[in-house]
This record gives structure tokens, sequence and C-alpha cells, in this order.
């Protein structure tokens, strides 16, 4: 009994953890991240194929701006069934807000030209 106990425990911490390690914030930095370095392989992993087409297009340009840009700080973020919107703020820039979808399990930016 004592042992079904723990393992239900560690269980639970397991699964706990794993969601934050991708919770739409997590995503969110480190998308950024990656963005910020030109490293579009590691960006695929935290956006949709979408995101990946429009980032690879305007690379250099956006790579430029995120450097000017500053830290990155989560303000919020809202979850409303497999979409999310992280608002985040930029050292040097003002909050913006960042949409994800949940795909496969897994939150993806989403940034699409038709916002």
């Amino acid at each position: 009994m004592k042992r079904s106990i723990i393992t239900l425990g560690v269980l639970c911490l397991f699964f706990a953890g794993c969601s934050l390690f991708n919770s739409p914030s997590t995503v969110v930095r480190k998308f950024y991240a990656a963005a910020e370095k030109g490293d579009y392989t590691e960006m695929g992993k935290y956006a949709t194929p979408d995101t990946v087409s429009l980032m690879a297009m305007f690379g250099t340009k956006i790579q430029g701006s995120l450097t000017a840009m500053g830290k990155i700080t989560t303000v919020s973020e809202k979850i409303d069934g497999d979409t999310a919107v992280v608002t985040v703020s930029f050292e040097n820039e003002e909050d913006t807000e960042v949409t994800l979808i949940k795909t496969e399990g897994k939150w993806k930016v989403h940034i699409s030209m038709d916002k």
C-alpha cells in the first residue's frame, strides 16, 4: 500500500513537471530564443509549419529586430481548449500577444499573415 502511494506521488510529479516544460509561456520563450539565434531547426520544435515558413521568409530582418527588442518576460497566459494566448513584454518594446495552438499534445507558436 505504501509503495503504491509513493508510486502514485512520483507519477503525479512527473506529469506535472512535463506540462511545465510544454506550457505555452515556456514554448514562447524557447521559440523566441531560437528565433533570435536564427536557429530554424530549433524554432520548428516550437512552431506550426506556417510560422516556420514565415520566419524563414523574413529571416534576417526578424532576427535583427528580436535582438534589439531585448529580454522577454511573460506577462500573462490564457488557455482556452487547444488555443492559448501568451502576453509577453520585451525589454525595449511594448507588450505583445503570441497565439499558440495545441498540436499532438504540444503547444506551438502560431503566427499568421491573417492577423
